[in-house]
């Protein structure tokens, strides 16, 4: 889902639509899926979009055959483009883990060529910024319980959602009812938080797998250890390939020679001295590129200075997992780790919870990443952010120096002056003040909204712990 998608599932709190009154637009939308899909026409009536984003359109609809039912479902039509891998894992989280524990769940899936609806039930829900100032201490509370509950039964099978947001945790205020949506972005997380039979019994698409090395029998050092996603390959059973050291096929003029249970590779003394001077030339060839490297570390005139020089820009980009919606990614993803685990859900639920105590939504609002990880340096302060950034490898120069804010006095700053805009004078007395509000909140809360803000995401607290914190007692 992109970034602008606020308005995911959004129910309209007026009466519903006639299918009539369609705009022509959308109805030219239903008609192509009913095209595309001749099955969904025959068992659903849609009524009217209700979400849309970058890799899905979602609609509402009902039983055409069934008028006597009431129960209304929420189709999904996820657009040809997306990849197959992520409309797999989309669909192991929605049913295999959903339909419980505040996951939504679903009914259906169905498929024609590469066009793809995901039937669910419809949940009718408010948005997050019509009533987040109005929502109480209480309900503040329930809803953060009930967002972690949701978050705890995903991380107990190692699967980040990697989008968590208001629009993709729906909230039915009337109900006190929720559920988490939206797995589009899901994945395993790199290592396993516990070793339990959970994580053994669900099991998610590995990404960028080659297919070209699915029936090659090798051993990496990835592969024997237990960091990553990989899985053990299963051995050819065809005939056996020469591979060099990376893992490559060797030169088509190798034979391969079978004696017993050993080979060997046969080459003629041409190739064995046209390979001898191949490796004398990339050993000079890497010791010359090691020593270019090592001036241009010394050489690197942008240190410490607002400029990138052409030395910078000529090394390699890093690989990391960036997905998610900016305001909500957490600094490990800003500053590109590549090692993220479920703990980058936990940051933005923390920044959910900043926007329920502050009353300020969205919290964090920024173009790009360096932008983002400067609003959480103004919040957090210059050092302790470089602290962390120490931590996951990675060096970080910030000018000016910038210290830490408390949270508490942030709130409620904000709130206050929040309050200030929005109510009257003459209207005020009904609604609590900014002071009666925090002390409502208590500082529980507050400690809460600390730890799961850690800077540090080996040390930030899990879901599981933090329903066990003192705010929910």
């Amino acid at each position: 889902m992109s970034a602008d998608e606020d308005a995911f599932w959004f129910e309209n709190k007026k009466e519903e639509s006639p299918v009539e009154n369609i705009p022509a637009s959308v109805r030219t939308e239903i008609d192509n899926m009913y095209e595309f899909l001749p099955e969904l026409k025959k068992h659903f009536q849609v009524m009217k979009k209700i979400g849309e984003g970058t890799f899905s359109s979602v609609f509402q609809a009902k039983l055409r055959n069934h008028p006597k039912v009431d129960q209304l479902f929420a189709l999904k039509h996820i657009i040809p483009t997306s990849h197959p891998s992520r409309i797999e894992t989309e669909l192991k989280c929605l049913q295999q883990l959903g339909g419980k524990n505040n996951v939504m769940g679903v009914e259906l899936c169905l498929r024609s060529k590469d066009h793809i609806v995901i039937v669910m039930p419809y949940f009718p829900h408010d948005r997050f910024q019509d009533c987040l100032l109005s929502l109480t201490p209480d309900e503040i509370k329930n809803y953060m319980k009930n967002l972690l509950i949701a978050l705890r039964h995903i991380h107990e099978y190692d699967v980040i959602h990697r989008d968590v947001k208001p629009s993709n945790f729906l909230f039915n205020r009337k109900t006190q009812q929720f559920s988490l949506v939206d797995f589009g972005l899901a994945h395993k997380a790199p290592v396993a938080l516990k070793k339990n039979d959970a994580r053994t019994q669900f099991e998610l698409p590995i990404y960028h797998q080659s297919p070209k090395k699915k029936n090659i029998k090798t051993t990496s050092k990835l592969e024997a250890s237990s960091h990553g996603p990989l899985r053990s390959l299963n051995a050819s059973k065809g005939p056996s390939l020469a591979l060099d050291k990376r893992g490559h096929k060797s030169h088509k003029n190798t034979t391969s020679v079978t004696t017993g249970s050993t080979s060997r590779s046969v080459r003629s003394p041409r190739q064995l001295l046209l390979m001898k001077q191949a490796m004398s030339k990339a050993r000079s060839s890497l010791s010359s590129s090691s020593q270019k490297s090592s001036s241009r570390l010394i050489t690197c005139s942008c240190f410490g200075k607002a400029m990138v020089c052409r030395i910078c820009t000529e090394k390699v980009n890093q690989i990391a997992p960036r997905a998610g919606t900016p305001g909500f990614r957490s600094p490990e993803v800003l500053m590109k780790y590549p090692h993220q685990t479920t703990s980058v859900d936990i940051w933005s639920a923390g920044v959910i919870f900043l926007s329920l105590l502050s009353g300020r939504y969205p919290f964090f609002k920024a173009n790009d990443d360096l932008t983002a990880l400067a609003q959480i340096i103004t919040l957090m302060g210059s050092e302790p952010v470089k602290n962390a950034a120490k931590i996951i490898g990675k060096d970080l120069i910030c000018l000016p120096q910038t210290k830490s804010m408390n949270l508490q006095n942030l709130c409620f700053n904000l709130r206050n002056v929040e309050t200030n805009e929005k109510f009257k004078p003459g209207t005020q007395t009904k609604n609590k003040t900014a002071s009666q509000f925090i002390e409502a909140v208590t500082h529980s809360a507050f400690d809460l909204l600390v730890k799961m803000l850690d800077l540090n995401p080996n040390t930030r607290i899990t879901a599981e712990d933090a329903l066990e914190h003192e705010y929910f007692k």
